[in-house]
């Protein structure tokens, strides 16, 4: 019944520690823990009564006057019938809290990582400030007022968006006091942003290895421009219906979504990159900050929450985003029959997604015969879908001569020539399709592989 998690603590005595592990669950995303119950899960128990009093007591005094901002609302305690103190820690949001004694600082301040607590660094501690403000970094006054916007106002002009200065003020580029914003940084020539790109070998040695620097637009049109590159199509035909079935690596627009969520979304206040890797099976995708004020599976579901609102409302002006939380949804769309599913991996910190290759066969068998395979056929020749048509017609039609296909043909094609169908199945046909019989009565026929 009982067993530790990132939301469950199991304790068998109410010991100091427990202070460190209520800290911890009203920093990250609430818990519960037990007392009176043992590492693997069996109960102990605490039945007597002049004990639980002591316990409860205890208990009271902690909240009251050892952890800082006061919890009272946040906690609540009771035995359950297994005889087990049952403490119930929500998420708080009046972020840090921390050891009253030690003050917000490393030394006071803890947080729940996976089903264990560490202290909290300086930065984390920093970012609980800020959330518990709801501080904006967007809109904050940005240290370098010398902007200059040409990348911008291209894309702007291409959009056939106003950039005066009212419009810029009204974008959130520059505020009430004409100062340039946060906001207004990311998107100038002088953006500090760098995006990394990086495409790898079987054996994690670099392909390709980038840094997108300049305009947060640019960086990302240069992201999707480069991913787009990697975006493979392979394709194989179907001997039943002698069709070209093509697949792309990332199917849909999820390598787009993907790129277009980790530039929206990231926390821009945190000093890390967005990052773009390509592996042999899969692309990971990652962006600093976790998921704003929101669960994965609500994301799942097209919830919105925005950590950057007025980015937000510049993409889709600029026809980048719809703006309808749709993004991780068409994603999960976009893999919706396939048996390999992406990867959503968020932390406190980052988010990470990783979504599989669909061209990616680890169990190919590279010794494969090229002549005797017939899909190796098909690879090694590039149909057109004039020549799969051909191939459609013999399937489906067998002994026709060269005459009589090309009369098949002028039924799906404006356009034939005799010559045309000759130097098909003479040339590109040779290895699927042969000639049976008298030059005057023969005909052509699939090759029995």
């Amino acid at each position: 019944m009982y067993s530790e998690s990132n939301k469950t603590e199991l304790k068998i005595e109410l010991i100091d520690n427990v202070k460190k592990e209520i800290i911890a669950f009203l920093n990250t995303d609430g818990g519960v823990i037990y007392v009176g119950v043992d590492d693997d899960g069996s109960v102990v128990g605490i039945s007597n009564r002049q004990e639980r009093d002591s316990l409860e007591l205890k208990l009271s005094n902690w909240i009251q006057d050892a952890i800082f901002p006061i919890p009272s609302s946040l906690v609540n305690y009771y035995f359950n019938k297994d005889n087990v103190l049952v403490i119930e820690v929500s998420k708080g949001d009046d972020k840090p809290y921390y050891l009253k004694e030690k003050g917000p600082k490393p030394s006071g301040v803890f947080k729940r990582v996976g089903s264990s607590v560490r202290k909290a660094n300086d930065s984390e501690i920093l970012l609980m400030i800020l959330e518990s403000k709801d501080y904006r970094f967007e809109s904050d006054i940005s240290e370098e007022q010398d902007l200059t916007f040409k990348y911008f106002i291209q894309i702007c002009d291409e959009n056939d968006i106003q950039h005066e200065e009212r419009n810029l003020k009204s974008l959130g580029l520059l505020n009430k006091e004409n100062k340039y914003t946060n906001l207004g940084l990311l998107l100038s020539d002088q953006s500090p942003i760098i995006v990394k790109f990086a495409k790898y070998d079987k054996n994690l040695n670099f392909l390709v290895k980038k840094e997108f620097k300049g305009s947060l637009l640019k960086c990302l049109d240069l992201a999707l421009e480069n991913a787009a590159n990697y975006n493979d199509i392979s394709a194989i035909i179907d001997n039943t219906s002698w069709k070209r079935i093509e697949t792309i690596s990332y199917p849909g627009a999820s390598l787009r979504e993907a790129i277009l969520n980790a530039f929206a979304h990231a926390n821009y206040f945190i000093r890390s990159n967005i990052k773009i890797e390509f592996y042999e099976d899969k692309v990971k995708i990652t962006n600093p900050g976790g998921i704003f004020q929101a669960t994965l599976e609500q994301i799942f579901d097209g919830v919105q929450t925005y950590r950057n609102p007025g980015l937000v409302n510049i993409l889709s002006k600029l026809q980048y985003i719809e703006n309808f939380g749709t993004g991780i949804p068409r994603i999960l769309y976009a893999y919706e029959n396939s048996v390999r599913q992406p990867e959503f991996l968020p932390s406190e910190s980052f988010f990470i997604l990783k979504m599989p290759n669909m061209n990616f066969d680890p169990i190919s068998d590279p010794i494969s015969d090229p002549i005797n395979d017939p899909i190796n056929i098909f690879q090694k020749v590039e149909l057109s879908d004039f020549d799969l048509s051909i191939v459609r017609i013999i399937n489906e039609k067998p002994g026709l001569n060269a005459r009589q296909i090309l009369e098949e043909l002028t039924h799906i094609f404006d356009y034939v020539t005799i010559d045309r169908v000759k130097n098909s199945l003479k040339r590109k046909l040779i290895n699927i399709c042969e000639f049976r019989g008298s030059r005057r009565n023969g005909g052509y026929y699939l090759i029995n592989k």
